[in-house]
């Protein structure tokens, strides 16, 4: 019984030690994933962002946050008040500027919307009642006829909608956030570029709120970049 009873401690020893181990590899293998990802607390090219291969040149005093979204995509309309919380509290130091996705025909009918809103002058107050009403109300919107029809008297006439939708400016500015769009090598929405450099979108370690937690971390780099050294 004696003997039994040390085989079964030194079985238990060892097998709690095999245990052990394996924590601790684990343990190890987690916190050296998570340091190569973020060293020193750092967002990461390659995981976080991306260098963008054709750069922007973008004028002005402010770093420019750009993002692509569509008014059909409902991770865009999740973070569409996210990103309005963070203009207000960047106004001084980023200028947002929104460019619709218009790589196929469908975003193509919103992305030119979008714009026909803004040669209205109209954008501010229907940008959120727009997204409003396809993602929590359910409306489906298949022609331009459609949307004209929605927009009546939202601040403009049906007849002025489709004129303006219409115009050769609206199809300009379509036809420019398109090519910029494939310049950029946007795959995905809702992304931000920083500055015309940094690529920031959606994947399995950067969420919605991260976005602009990277886009902070990039804004800081480029106005350190950009700050001359004092003597």
């Amino acid at each position: 019984m004696a003997k039994r009873s040390n085989k079964v401690l030194q079985m238990q020893k060892y097998l709690f030690g095999f245990v052990g181990v394996v924590v601790v590899v684990v343990v190890g293998y987690a916190l050296t994933t998570i340091l190569a990802e973020a060293p020193g607390g750092e967002f990461v090219e390659g995981t976080h962002y991306q260098l963008i291969e054709e750069p922007r040149r973008i004028r002005g005093n402010k770093t420019e946050v750009m993002e692509f979204f569509s008014y059909t995509c409902i991770h865009c309309f999740n973070f569409d008040p996210l990103l309005n919380d963070w203009k207000q509290s960047h106004a001084d130091d980023a200028n947002v500027v929104r460019t619709p996705t218009v790589s196929g025909e469908a975003w193509r009918l919103f992305g030119q919307t979008y714009y026909t809103l803004q040669a209205l002058d109209i954008l501010e107050e229907n940008h959120g009642r727009f997204f409003s009403e396809i993602h929590q109300r359910g409306r489906t919107f298949r022609s331009m006829e459609e949307i004209a029809d929605w927009f009546d008297s939202q601040g403009a006439t049906r007849e002025q909608f489709l004129t303006t939708f219409n115009s050769s400016a609206v199809l300009r500015r379509t036809a420019n956030a398109d090519a910029l769009g494939r310049q950029l090598k946007i795959s995905g929405i809702p992304s931000l570029v920083i500055n015309g450099k940094y690529l920031v979108g959606i994947n399995r370690e950067v969420g919605a709120r991260r976005m602009l937690e990277v886009a902070d971390y990039l804004i800081n780099m480029e106005n350190k970049t950009s700050t001359p050294a004092t003597q």
